[in-house]
C-alpha cells in the first residue's frame, strides 16, 4: 500500500468512529434523559456524585451496539489470507494503532471536561473517582470509549 492509500484508510477509521460515536452519544443521552429521567445538566452529578451504574451501562451498551451495528454494515474486512505475516501483523499494528489514537482522544475530551470541573488532571481524576471512590458509571463510560474504536477498527481494517 502506498502513502495515499495509508492516509485514505486513515481518514476512513477516523471518518467512521466519528459517524459511531455521534449516534452512540446522542442515543444514550436522549434515552438517560427520557428513561431515566435524568436532565442533562445533572448527568455530571449522577456520574460523579450518585455514581450511578445505571448511565455508565446505558453508555457501554449503546457503544458496544451502535459499534457493532455500524462497523459491520459499513465495513468490507479485507481478506488477511492474502497476506504475509509480516503484512497481517503490520495492519494489526495499524488497527490497534488507531483504536487507541481514537480512545486517548475520547478520554481526553471526556475526562478532560469532567477533571477540569474538579480543578484535577485527567490521571488524578481517573485514579480518585475509579480507585478511590469505586466509581462503576464512569468505568462503564470509560469502557464505551475504547470498545467503539476497537470494534469499527476491527471491521474496516482487518
Amino acid at each position: 500500500m502506498d502513502f495515499m492509500g495509508f492516509f485514505r484508510l486513515l481518514l476512513t477509521e477516523i471518518g467512521w468512529n466519528l459517524a459511531v460515536w455521534v449516534p452512540t452519544t446522542v442515543f444514550s443521552l436522549l434515552f438517560i434523559r427520557g428513561v431515566l429521567g435524568i436532565r442533562l445538566n445533572e448527568l455530571a452529578r449522577e456520574i460523579e456524585e450518585r455514581q450511578t451504574a445505571a448511565v455508565g451501562a446505558i453508555f457501554f451498551w449503546a457503544s458496544l451496539g451502535f459499534g457493532l451495528l455500524f462497523s459491520r454494515l459499513v465495513g468490507t474486512p479485507a481478506s488477511m489470507n492474502d497476506l504475509s505475516w509480516a503484512e497481517a501483523f503490520g495492519w494489526l499494528g495499524v488497527a490497534v494503532g488507531i483504536a487507541l489514537l481514537l480512545f486517548t482522544l475520547g478520554t481526553w475530551l471526556v475526562f478532560g471536561m469532567l477533571a477540569r470541573r474538579q480543578g484535577e488532571t485527567i490521571s488524578r481524576y481517573l485514579r480518585r473517582e475509579l480507585v478511590d471512590e469505586h466509581n462503576l458509571a464512569l468505568a462503564f463510560v470509560l469502557g464505551s470509549l475504547f470498545i467503539v474504536p476497537v470494534i469499527v477498527v476491527y471491521h474496516v481494517t482487518l
